[in-house]
């Protein structure tokens, strides 16, 4: 086996990896703190990736649009997220889980047909800009520069919410919270008030991984059911309410799949299902989870 096949593979999973960490760690951060299964993650990281296109449509034009429109659709989804929690997520916070999943596999339904209604049927493509005059080559091996910029915001956003849970005043009052929120709010802080930010901000990222995915293929309808599937591994694998377990698993999730394209493309997704079986079986609560995530 040729070694810069290899290393193409591994940067192909590292950039996926990367990906998915964009979408999942969203959704394990929401569940952390909240305890709220947000289903319809992956259906509003869709429409963040068409938000980017309506922008980057508009703004073709312009050097700096796609990177304007990524940052548009990222706050365009900020907003809608807030917007969901106060009219909808907020009334299921004391519900059981089935309830919360009945809640948000309804969005995924009624988000899923505007789309429909907003932007028709059809696939959508974002022309993927030329970061520099040809590929950029690690050990002699070409690679698409807009892959090395998804796996640097990847890396931008986990420093980034390490920083913010650990380094700041509201992410302590965050961490706090998942642990006892009756505490929180007999020191006087609004729990609600907490909820509502932290669900903003896990969908303000998961619009930014729709945007940032948006060039990397066409936009199509589906795709959102066929990534929530890989971010519920990503996060089981590494353990509800882990940063670092999201990454890792969002690592191992990227290099399975692109290993298994490689040498057995038939059961890419087969191979992420063992995987997590496997570590459902050996540490139920995930690699860097807490028994008390069980």
């Amino acid at each position: 086996m040729d070694v810069s096949l290899l290393i193409a593979q591994f940067m192909s999973g590292l950039s996926r990896g990367m990906m998915l960490f964009l979408i999942a760690s969203g959704l394990s951060l929401i569940f952390g703190v909240m305890n709220i299964l947000n289903f319809a993650h992956a259906t509003l990281w869709l429409v963040g990736a068409y938000c980017c296109y309506t922008f980057w449509y508009v703004l073709q034009e312009s050097a700096l649009g796609l990177w304007v429109s990524i940052g548009l659709a990222a706050i365009a989804l900020a907003v809608i997220g807030w917007i969901i929690e106060v009219i909808l997520i907020r009334r299921v916070y004391d519900r059981d889980l089935p309830e919360q999943l009945l809640l948000t596999y309804a969005m995924v339904l009624i988000v899923g047909d505007l789309i429909k209604l907003t932007w028709g049927v059809e696939d959508r493509i974002i022309v993927r800009p030329n970061l520099v005059s040809g590929p950029i080559f690690l050990f002699d091996i070409p690679l698409d520069s807009y892959f090395i910029v998804v796996i640097l915001v990847g890396i931008s956003v986990a420093i980034g919410l390490w920083l913010f849970l650990q380094k700041t005043r509201y992410g302590h009052i965050v961490r706090a919270a998942v642990f006892s929120r009756e505490m929180v709010s007999a020191l006087g802080i609004p729990i609600p008030r907490i909820y509502t930010g932290v669900f903003v901000l896990g969908i303000f990222i998961a619009g930014l991984a729709g945007a940032v995915q948006a060039p990397v293929g066409s936009i199509t309808l589906g795709m959102d059911m066929a990534i929530i599937i890989q971010a519920f591994c990503v996060v089981v694998i590494g353990g509800f309410g882990s940063l670092l377990g999201t990454l890792v698993g969002s690592i191992i999730v990227g290099e399975v799949y692109a290993f298994s394209i490689l040498f057995w493309p038939q059961g890419a997704l087969v191979l992420i299902f063992i995987v997590t079986a496997v570590i459902l079986i050996v540490r139920p609560w995930g690699l860097f989870g807490t028994p008390m995530r069980v």
